[in-house]
């Protein structure tokens, strides 16, 4: 049985446990382990561990769990490590933001790849402004050695809450380089603070379309959940179905 298939069935096995009486306690350390894949071939797909420390504390009882981090609007640091096994790729980075008193937010990013006989790093940052307690516009800039082409761009997102469902989050972003503008668009509706289903747009010169998407986040306990993930591409050169598998520990 190949390691991917052993993992994934661990993690179901994790994730079929019912959540009783599960408290959402605040926290400040967040840790996570994720697979992410197409239904064409599930044995080759993306693994991803991370781990982020945010210098307050961070609510998770009053908005949707996926949101938690972006809604703290708290400085914070993190690491992460990728795996993908039929490029022969591992990468490790670290990134961190921080939050000023005045809204403003400075972030800056650093990965290293190696795929196969060679590697290459990457850098980037990022200036930004919260302009409401759940809204944030930023700009970015990416670069990295080894002929890697630099991009910039644009992000703005932003939650609504809803009274009868939790609420709607949208996002967009522009991002230019030497070959191409490409331009995302999308919104996720919070049905709960754990179940969403969503749409977006990707336009671009090499591609451009729809996509469908729905995500769980299961309570397991107060310090695990499971995650999943599922999305479609529409009117797309991509087969398949989008599949996504994680744990993420919060304490």
């Amino acid at each position: 049985m190949r390691k991917s298939t052993t993992a994934l069935a661990i993690l179901l096995g994790l994730s079929s446990a019912s959540a009783v009486a599960v408290q959402d306690n605040n926290y400040q350390h967040e840790a996570g382990l994720s697979y992410t894949t197409n239904s064409e071939e599930v044995g080759d797909g993306l693994w991803n561990a991370n781990y982020r420390y945010y210098f307050k504390s961070v609510e998770q009882g009053k908005t949707p769990y996926a949101l938690n981090g972006f809604l703290a609007q708290e400085s914070n640091v993190g690491a992460n490590y990728q795996n993908f096994d039929p490029t022969d790729t591992d990468s490790y980075g670290v990134d961190g933001t921080l939050v000023f008193d005045s809204n403003w937010f400075v972030g800056a990013n650093y990965q290293k790849f190696d795929v196969a006989n060679y590697d290459f790093n990457t850098y980037g940052a990022e200036v930004g402004y919260y302009f409401n307690d759940s809204s944030a516009v930023s700009a970015f800039y990416q670069d990295g050695d080894d002929n890697f082409t630099e991009n910039y761009g644009l992000k703005v997102r932003s939650y609504y809450a809803l009274q009868s469902t939790a609420g709607i989050d949208f996002n967009a972003s522009w991002t230019h380089n030497e070959f191409d503008d490409v331009l995302n668009v999308g919104a996720d509706w919070y049905i709960n603070n754990a179940w969403s289903v969503g749409a977006g747009y990707t336009n671009s010169d090499f591609d451009d379309g729809f996509d469908i998407r729905t995500a769980y986040w299961l309570r397991i306990s107060d310090n695990l959940s499971a995650n999943f993930h599922v999305a479609k591409m529409l009117d797309s050169d991509y087969d398949g179905v989008g599949l996504g598998l994680g744990l993420t520990g919060r304490f």
